[in-house]
């Protein structure tokens, strides 16, 4: 069973399902959740990186992991930007 199985937004999960099959959302999401854990205690405040998903760092770390079909790295990168822009669509 898909740990959390909440919106990947941006990313649309039944889309990713179906083309990359129930495993590979698996290792995206529990890529998306470690990089989602609130950073530590003392850690510098970060803010959102880019004006948009499409425009940001992690965006291009996300389509090299996709590349190289690494799930789980492709989430970190996705869990990042979640984490830095909780309020973007």
């Amino acid at each position: 069973m898909e740990p959390g199985n909440g919106s990947l937004a941006p990313i649309d999960r039944e889309a990713f399902r179906q083309q990359y099959g129930q495993e590979g959302l698996f290792r995206l999401r529990l890529g998306v959740d470690a990089a989602e854990q609130p950073p530590k205690a003392g850690a510098a405040p970060q803010s959102c990186p880019a004006a948009s998903w499409a425009g940001s760092l992690q965006k291009q770390r996300y389509d090299a992991a996709m590349s190289l079909r690494k799930f789980y790295a492709a989430g970190e990168a996705l869990g990042e930007w979640r984490r830095l822009c909780p309020a973007r669509p």
